[in-house]
């Protein structure tokens, strides 16, 4: 039975390869490239899996780069655009009143934000208060509108606001679980404006400032894309990757011992005897998947550096993810291994001479897939 020498390669490679190069079965070796092709797709989803990206509303540093638009800015007194004290874009939405006990920021006509469960479920944005002698703010509070201004949830941001001058970023968790005061009749489905403000319990002169303000919720690939459509991807993609790595790994080692001067035969039949050496990588790579269970969610920010600062804190310094990443990049050399197997089964040439052969190959592919990315 050609299962029983599919499973010999891994423990008794020598004497399955005897018998796989003397009677080579493509029915053999297609199993094998469906068994990696299945343990890879269950990698590549727990990977996915694994994974929250952001999603904004709106997408861009919109709210606060212009004062109108598809929605509207208002404010107690005086309202502009600041372009020299921002945190995200080009400007920030700057209020300014002088001789007062309060000020206030209105956000309105936004298009309609679904918080339910649902839907959105953070609200991010930087702000900046100033009072001209130094006082903090006595109190302050945001209100999310729901279809009109007698309808809204609020929340009081007092313990949040950075110090007199300084910018600070605030995350609200928004939803009906989250502690929200209702007045009226808002709805989470329906939030279709904002209010900032601040009171100070003497008179001075006072500014506002808000930036970088979006509604914000994670999600995985799979659920973005949705299952059946991120698994026909995953399948479509790995299948391909995988008969390319199939194509070019035999090419190389057949090429690579060409100019070592070992003829091995027909192309064919080397192609469908060098494929068996591939139910290593069956095993490591569901190994590995298992392994990335384990691993804890990583949210990734829209900003790439960001990215790059959650991927480093979250997952490239966790014992799993070392581990399986390991386990990975060690499979790829006992596949080289199992080829110089290969190489001595079918030319009975030297074991030195076989593992030259295969490690040349193994740094070919390796280039190749480090500087081209196949």
């Amino acid at each position: 039975m050609f299962g029983k020498e599919i499973l010999e390669v891994l423990y008794s490679p020598i004497k399955a390869f005897k018998k796989i190069v003397e009677k080579p079965d493509f029915k053999a070796v297609l199993l094998v490239l469906l068994l990696v092709i299945s343990s890879t797709v269950v990698l590549q989803f727990v990977y996915n899996d694994k994974q929250l990206y952001e999603v904004r509303a709106p997408e861009d540093d919109d709210w606060t780069e212009a004062l109108s638009g598809q929605y509207d800015w208002d404010a107690t007194d005086s309202i502009s655009l600041d372009a020299t004290n921002y945190q995200m874009g080009n400007n920030s939405i700057s209020s300014s009143v002088m001789g007062s006990t309060s000020i206030w920021l209105k956000l309105s006509e936004i298009d309609s934000i679904n918080c339910s469960e649902a839907g959105y479920t953070e609200l991010f944005f930087w702000i900046n208060m100033t009072n001209q002698d130094g006082l903090s703010a006595s109190s302050a509070t945001l209100k999310l509108f729901s279809g009109s201004e007698a309808s809204y949830f609020e929340t009081d941001l007092g313990s949040l606001l950075p110090s007199n001058k300084d910018w600070g970023n605030i995350t609200l968790n928004v939803g009906s679980t989250q502690g929200w005061i209702s007045v009226g009749s808002p709805d989470w489905q329906n939030i279709t404006g904002l209010e900032f403000m601040a009171v100070w319990s003497s008179s001075s002169d006072l500014t506002l400032k808000i930036d970088g303000l979006f509604f914000r919720n994670y999600v995985s690939p799979i659920e973005s894309a949705g299952l059946e459509t991120a698994l026909l991807y995953i399948l479509f993609s790995v299948t391909f990757s995988v008969g390319i790595n199939w194509i070019l790994w035999s090419g190389l080692v057949f090429i690579v011992a060409k100019l070592f001067g070992e003829d091995l035969g027909k192309w064919n039949a080397f192609f469908v005897i060098i494929g068996h050496v591939f139910i290593a990588t069956a095993v490591y790579t569901l190994i590995s998947a298992l392994i990335f269970t384990y691993l804890p969610i990583l949210t990734m920010p829209v900003e790439y550096d960001l990215q790059v600062a959650a991927f480093s804190a979250t997952w490239l310094s966790n014992i799993v993810y070392q581990v399986g990443t390991v386990l990975l990049y060690a499979g790829e050399i006992w596949v080289a291994a199992l080829s110089a197997v290969v190489l001595k089964t079918m030319k009975d040439i030297p074991w030195g001479k076989a593992a030259t052969i295969s490690v040349l190959a193994f740094a070919l592919r390796f280039a190749l897939s480090y500087f081209f990315g196949i």
